[in-house]
């Protein structure tokens, strides 16, 4: 659990992550007056996932997978007033591929040898040029309306390019320090520059849409 130290500054991240996107804006997050608005995401409680379907002819041969994170980190400020702002990232390169527990919480179809999802890791990183766009982050910097069940403006950025999209979430306070957020959203690979894996001339491919779901536990000392 990630949670505040002291009274100036919120620590570093879980060793997973082994360092932050280069424009986090960490020293808004390390202001000493913000202890009672400042919430650290609890990676070990927070999950990202990621359906990612098969298309074409020959989809039939294919397989569909989960892609999830659980190395999600970041910031939420709530502030007075409803004020709010969300700064959260996680690294590419630490995403996990069809867990068997979540593929049959999904009702996936087929079953990929080990083989075939150390592949699909290979060319997901390969497809998300991870070496050169380590990071995927999201920013809001006024994500007041999720208090109040309205959609919120989120920057995403992904494989170095930036999407706004107006996302609607679920946010619980289950006691006065923790925050739960939750929700899902899809997005197009190729809005984000990124070329859909395929093979056989397209005949065999990863569709351009991807469906992410979410839930994010933050928490306060």
């Amino acid at each position: 659990m990630a949670l505040l130290a002291g009274c100036s500054a919120p620590r570093e991240e879980s060793s997973t992550a082994q360092q932050r996107p280069a424009n986090f804006p960490a020293a808004i997050y390390a202001k000493p007056n913000l202890q009672r608005s400042l919430y650290q995401l609890d990676s070990a409680s927070s999950m990202v996932q990621i359906k990612v379907l098969r298309g074409g002819a020959m989809a039939k041969f294919g397989h569909d997978h989960i892609v999830a994170s659980r190395d999600i980190q970041g910031y939420l400020l709530l502030g007075d007033n409803n004020a709010c702002r969300a700064d959260f990232y996680a690294d590419i390169n630490n995403l996990i591929v069809d867990d068997p527990v979540l593929r049959d919480r999904a009702n996936l179809l087929t079953t990929p040898s080990e083989k075939d999802i150390a592949g699909t890791k290979t060319n997901m990183l390969i497809s998300l040029q991870a070496e050169k766009f380590p990071f995927v982050q999201l920013q809001s910097l006024d994500c007041s309306g999720a208090l109040d069940g309205q959609p919120v403006t989120t920057s995403i950025s992904l494989h170095g390019v930036i999407q706004e999209q107006q996302l609607t979430m679920t946010v619980a306070r289950p006691n006065t320090n923790s925050v739960v957020i939750s929700g899902s959203f899809a997005i197009l690979q190729t809005d984000f520059g990124i070329e859909p894996f395929s093979v056989f001339n397209g005949l065999l491919r990863v569709k351009d849409r991807l469906e992410i779901s979410y839930q994010l536990v933050a928490r306060r000392q």
